[in-house]
């Protein structure tokens, strides 16, 4: 099965040449998504009324929250592998206007550059995704597998982000292997691209909600049970831990 290269550079977006997928871009960065409240309704119309046409089966995941959903797009193919998901998020950060020298919402070209809210994180991804994707109908490229284009919900915020999707529409993301946003670009002086890294794996976290008790005193007639003290010992025997670390196959390779 031969399919588009698909490539998310995480560095400015750059319009050597107008062409699809820089107009996609503009349109998408047109529409506000900052969340709260995310809108991403606006953005899964838009784009549905594109895909549509080309053959698409469209699902739109309402969320209990007004103007919020998820677009779920499937381009089918012969059923002999099982299905690629290509993961994306609609929604983006806020804005603090003051700081921006142009529109944020406007999709700005300048000195070969789109500049808007979401350029980087993630409407380039959708405009690249949506391009790619949208090649193979117009192309009618044979699939062996059918190819799933995730739009999600509320990926900055809660609560209704994928693992919410996820409890209730598993059944239209199932897939053999999914490729989201991530890895890096790396440039030369020149500007030309030297290489595109791939992330195979991330980091998790761990957070810690830590609560002292303690009679309240005056500072005067210390307690032994003082608070701070024993939320002092608690964050000291933290920093003790060991976690005992492992690297993971995709890190071994490497």
């Amino acid at each position: 099965m031969k399919v588009p290269l698909i490539v998310l550079a995480c560095c400015a977006t750059s319009i050597y040449a107008q062409n699809p997928t820089a107009e996609l871009l503009e349109q998408i960065i047109r529409i506000d998504n900052s969340n709260p409240p995310g809108n991403e309704a606006k953005l899964d119309d838009l784009l549905a009324a594109k895909l549509k046409p080309l053959g698409f089966e469209i699902d739109i995941i309402p969320t209990p929250r007004p103007g919020k959903s998820h677009l779920i797009a499937r381009l089918k193919g012969n059923g002999s592998a099982k299905p690629i998901l290509l993961a994306s998020h609609g929604d983006t950060v806020g804005v603090e206007r003051e700081k921006w020298s142009v529109d944020p919402f406007g999709a700005v070209e300048k000195d070969g550059y789109i500049y808007g809210r979401g350029a980087i994180d993630f409407k380039g991804g959708i405009a690249v995704f949506g391009e790619a994707v949208m090649e193979l109908a117009r192309n009618k490229v044979p699939l062996r597998r059918d190819v799933i284009w995730l739009v999600e919900a509320d990926e900055e915020s809660a609560p209704f982000n994928t693992t919410w999707l996820a409890e209730r529409a598993w059944d239209k993301m199932n897939c053999e292997f999914a490729l989201n946003e991530g890895g890096w670009t790396m440039k030369q002086p020149s500007g030309r691209v030297r290489y595109v890294s791939i992330s195979t794996a991330d980091k998790s976290s761990l957070s810690l909600l830590i609560t002292a008790r303690g009679t309240s005193t005056h500072s005067s007639m210390p307690r032994p049970d003082n608070a701070i003290f024993t939320l002092a010992n608690a964050l000291a025997k933290l920093s003790r831990y060991d976690s005992n670390p492992m690297l993971t196959a995709s890190t071994k390779q490497f």
